[in-house]
Order: structure tokens, then sequence, then C-alpha cells
């Protein structure tokens, strides 16, 4: 029975059917300018940033999105923005009057996208248009995206004729945003070039126009608008606005600082003039604000024609001082007037490492290498350098050349002694005997004495420093092979002494005379008797 259910069991649940998950794209790596370019192939995919990413100054042409966008904690740094993307947008003015605009920043238009964990740096926005247009740092218009645990510093300037136009932080146009856990750090322009249109201006720390919601957010802002129209400008919100086919939820911006200046002037009949540290103009109250800190909050308001800019003085004049990456910072230069004061940071280069490089040496007997180690962190790496070459030393003589033969020098490694090389020393010329020298005073002999010539043979290298001994007349002295003379008879003789390669002689001449006679010693008569005298 029991074996029956489990069988009817099996079989229901094999013609039971199971929902699949559904498959999901795994993340594209971003490293590189060419990387993000390629998000525009697939906006509505998946990627994420796995390295920091210079985009070094050069024109980026916002592209449309509607993925998601994970930073990864990383950076993208020198965002330059010089015209609105292809992509068109549809925002509205305070009345709900809607254009038709073009958008401006990291992406033209984001929707139903995901942004977090991004760094942005040194975003620079400069668009000159005759269009409607939203610009910001992240997106000049987005819808029903998320922006959350990003930074932003960002310097944007819009220009233009038209009428409906906005300046923000992080989204130019908002609808049914949020915005959380960011910094944003900004320096905005609104510049309105038409005295003959009233335009709609909005300029604000997080977003300039529509709605949404901001938590827990940290905005610097730094604002200035040339207004002929109406002018909506706040640290976090220029204008909140709702459309009337959208239901109100509970929109907020909460928990959130701000720290904002805002110069402007405002040129319209109306002189609304809408500025406040939070929300420049919220008329039906439609975001609640909640537990937010006003640093610093401050505004001026001009009602005629007086340009608004960063720079104090009509002619700056910027000197640059250069702050160098570390391995963990991003370097930039600092431009400050040298009239006004007025500062900004420009051209950051990559975080790097700041290598010294200690050198072993490599040897003939073992590899070197070379330490590098970075002065900020200590972080350290080594490359291994080859085993060099023998190092010659001194040619040094293996077997002296003699008259006759070569000799051999050798060439050894200084290092390890091993032999290099060897080459002959070739053998000297025979050097001639130039001559001898002899005492050539008479040497006077005795029959029977000898005497031992002293002789010396220059020069002290002659190659055969022999000589021959030779008399004259060996009857009266004769010489043996060492120069030792023997006075053999009275008379004279004379004693030659020549080089045995007969290139030099000297004599000397010898008389022999005989031997003293003994003389008789002379005695004294003898008397016998000394009495007895003759005579």
């Amino acid at each position: 029975m029991k074996k029956t259910i489990a069988f009817v069991l099996m079989l229901l649940l094999l013609g039971m059917t199971f929902p699949v998950p559904e498959a999901v794209d795994p993340a594209v790596g971003v490293a590189s300018r060419e990387d993000l370019i390629r998000i525009a192939e697939n906006p509505g995919g998946s990627d994420v940033l796995t390295a920091d990413v210079d985009l070094g100054g050069e024109a980026w042409t916002p592209i449309p999105f509607s993925g998601t966008f994970d930073g990864a904690g990383h950076t993208i740094g020198n965002l330059t923005v010089t015209a609105p993307g292809a992509d068109l947008a549809v925002t509205y003015d305070g009345n709900r009057k809607q254009y038709e605009t073009v958008c401006a920043g990291l992406f033209s238009a984001a929707t139903g996208a995901a942004i977090r964990d991004l760094n942005l740096l040194n975003v620079k926005i400069d668009v000159d248009t005759d269009r409607h247009c939203f610009i910001g740092a992240v997106a000049g218009y987005a819808k029903e995206t998320t922006v959350s645990n990003c930074t932003v510093t960002a310097r944007e300037t819009l220009k233009l004729t038209s009428v409906n136009a906005g300046v923000g932080g992080v989204i130019g146009f908002s609808e049914d945003c949020t915005v959380e856990n960011c910094s944003v750090e900004a320096e905005l322009q609104f510049i309105d070039t038409n005295r003959d249109v009233l335009c709609e201006e909005f300029l604000g720390g997080v977003f300039a126009c529509g709605y949404g919601t901001v938590s827990e957010c940290s905005v610097y802002l730094r604002g200035y608008a040339d207004i002929y129209g109406y002018a909506h400008n706040g640290g976090v919100i220029g204008m909140f606005k709702i459309p009337r086919d959208v239901k109100k939820k509970n929109f907020s911006v909460h928990d959130s600082t701000v720290d904002v200046e805002i110069r402007f002037f405002e040129v319209t009949p109306s002189k609304r003039a809408y500025c406040k540290a939070i929300i420049g103009e919220d008329n039906k109250k439609a975001c609640n604000l909640v537990r937010n800190k006003e640093l610093h909050f401050k505004h001026e308001y001009s009602r005629t024609p007086d340009p608004k800019r960063p720079e104090a003085c009509a002619d700056p004049d910027y000197a640059a001082v250069v702050t160098e990456p570390t391995c963990s910072s991003w370097g930039y230069t600092t431009y400050t007037c040298t009239h006004c004061g007025y500062s900004y940071r420009d051209d950051y280069t990559l975080p790097a490492h700041a290598y010294t490089a200690q050198t072993f040496p490599a040897t003939c007997l073992a590899e070197g290498r070379t330490v590098y180690t970075c002065r900020y962190c200590g972080d350290t790496y080594e490359e291994t350098l080859p085993i060099a070459d023998h190092t010659p030393g001194s040619w040094t003589v293996a077997k002296p050349a003699a008259p006759g033969e070569d000799g051999e020098e050798e060439l050894r490694c200084a290092v390890c002694g091993a032999l290099l090389e060897t080459r002959a020393i070739p053998a000297p010329e025979p050097v001639p005997v130039g001559r001898i020298l002899i005492d050539d005073t008479v040497l006077e002999l005795h029959i029977g004495e000898t005497f031992a010539l002293d002789i010396t043979v220059e020069p002290f290298n002659a190659a055969n420093n022999e000589v021959l001994f030779e008399s004259d007349d060996p009857n009266v002295a004769s010489v043996d092979g060492a120069g030792y003379i023997s006075a053999i008879g009275v008379g004279t003789a004379k004693i030659t002494v020549t080089s045995a390669d007969g290139n030099a002689s000297a004599s000397r001449i010898v008389i022999v005379t005989a031997a003293d006679e003994p003389q008789q010693e002379e005695k004294e008569p003898f008397f016998l008797f000394s009495w007895l005298r003759c005579g």
C-alpha cells in the first residue's frame, strides 16, 4: 500500500511544472573610457566599474541608460561635457507646461536605472545651447532612478537662450527618483542670455526640478545665476513639482546637511525670486522636510542685471599649484586668482604609488634585484636582474718571456676569478753587450802571484753576458776562464776580455817581475879576545 502511494506521488510530482528563475545577465566590467562608451550598446545591462577611470578632460558624449551601474567604490575622474546627448526627454515648468528637452551629464537620460557606489570627481559640464536643457553630473534627466552611496564634485555651467532649463548637482530634472546617502560638492552656474524671453530657471544641489526623495545626503553648493525670467534656487532642490497624473507619495528630503550660498539676479515682472536652503519652491508642500541641518545658508539677490560669477574680480589671473597624487588619493592642480583669491581644483590625476628604487646589482655569480618601495604606503615589489657578464680584471703575467721563448699573460674575472682570455708575451729581442768595464791601470805582479780581474758587463740585461779572457803572452801571465791571472815569468803581457758576442772588449797590461832576493844582515867583526888588537 505504502509503495503504491509513493509511486502515485512521484507521478504527480513529475507532472508538475516549477517556475524557472529568470536568468540575470552577469555584470560587465568597466575599466576604461572605451568600456564606458560601449555601455551605449546595451544601455539596459548591468555594469560594474573595476578600476578608477580618468577621462582626461576629453569631451564626453552623454548616453542614455536604463540598467544598473555599480561603481564598486571606484572613481570616474575629469568627466567633461560640452554638449547634450542626442536623445530627448519631456520636462515641465512650474505651470506643468511640457517641453521637449535635451540633457547632459554622464548619462543624458536615466530611466529605471540604479547607480550606486560611484565617485564622480571633477565633473565639468559647460553647455551653451538654444534648446530647452537640463544638466546634472549623473544625468541631465532621470525617471524612477535610484542614485545611492555616490560622491560628486562638479563645476557646471549652462548658458542658454531657451525657456525651460536647469542645473542640478546630481540630476537635472527628476521624475520620482531617489538620491540617498550621497555627498555633493558643486559649483553651479546658470547664464540666461535672452532678454526677450522669460525663462523658467531651476538650480539645486541634488536636482534642479521635478520630484523624488533625497535622504541622508551632504550638500555643499555655491550657485550663480543670471535670470531673465523666473528663479527657482534651492540648496537641495530648485523646485519640487509633481505632475497632475501622479498620486502624491511620501516624498521627502530628510536627514540631510547643507552648506549653501547662492547669488543671482532675476529680471521679471513678477519678482518672485524663489531661493531657500533646502527647496527653492514647493508651493504645494508636496515634499516633507525632516531632520535636515543647515550648516550655512546665504543668498544674494538683485533685481537688476548684475552678472554673478564665482570670481570676485572682472579680470582674474590664476596661479597654479600642483598637488601630486598618492597611492590612495588623486592628485590635482589648485588654481587661485591672484586678485580676488577665488580658487578651484582641476586637472585631477589618477592615484599612484610613489616608488623609490634600491638596486642590488647582479654579478657573474648571482642574479641581482631592484626593490621598489612606495614612500606613502610602504607597498613593495621586486624586479630580478639577470646574472651579469664577467667583470674583467687586469692582465697578469702567468709566464714571463725569456730570450728566444714567448711568455704568457692572463685576463681573469675580478669577481669570480674565471679565466677569460690569454695572450702571448713576445720573446724579447737579444740585447748586445755594449761595453766591458775593467780597471785599465797597469797591473804589477811578481812571479807566482795571482790576481782576480773585476769586470762589469753593460748593459746588465744583455742577452749573453759571458766573457772570454785571453793573454797575449801566457808565458808571462796566464788567465783562466774565471778571470784569475797567474804571473808566470818576467815580462809584460796584455790580458784581453772579450764579450761572447764579440761586440765589446777591454784589456789590462800586466808586468811580471822576479821575486825579490832576500838581503844578508851585516855583522860586526867578532873577536875572541876583545883586548887583542892588531897594530
